[in-house]
């Protein structure tokens, strides 16, 4: 998109969030949920553009950075502690949901 088809839509989108269209009025026979504005601007192929450009551009500042990394430390005392203080069905649960953790867990039990 050129600059100058941006600032098309961002005009048209002004313009449009800006005009005090009234609501249609409600015949009863439709949803009675929450009434759009006469003005549809998803139908003008500048704003769609803009729209669209903003949310990629939204998407790449989302995904920037690097991922968190994984907790590979072994366990501390007190989390062995606490595995020790475990019920049977408690360490059956882990063990189901997340394995890699009972297994380092487990190593430590008495």
């Amino acid at each position: 998109m050129n600059e100058q088809e941006k600032n098309t839509a961002e005009e048209t989108t002004a313009a449009l969030m800006s005009d005090e269209q009234p609501l249609p009025e409600n015949t009863g026979s439709e949803n009675n949920s929450a009434q759009t504005p006469v003005n549809d601007f998803t139908k003008d192929p500048a704003v769609m553009s803009y729209i669209e450009q903003q949310v990629q551009e939204g998407i790449k500042k989302a995904l920037q950075g690097t991922p968190p990394k994984a907790n590979t430390a072994d366990p501390t005392e007190q989390e062995k502690k606490q595995f020790d203080k475990m019920t049977y069905r408690e360490r059956l649960n882990l063990f189901k949901t997340n394995p890699q953790v009972y297994s380092k867990l487990a190593k430590g039990v008495k």
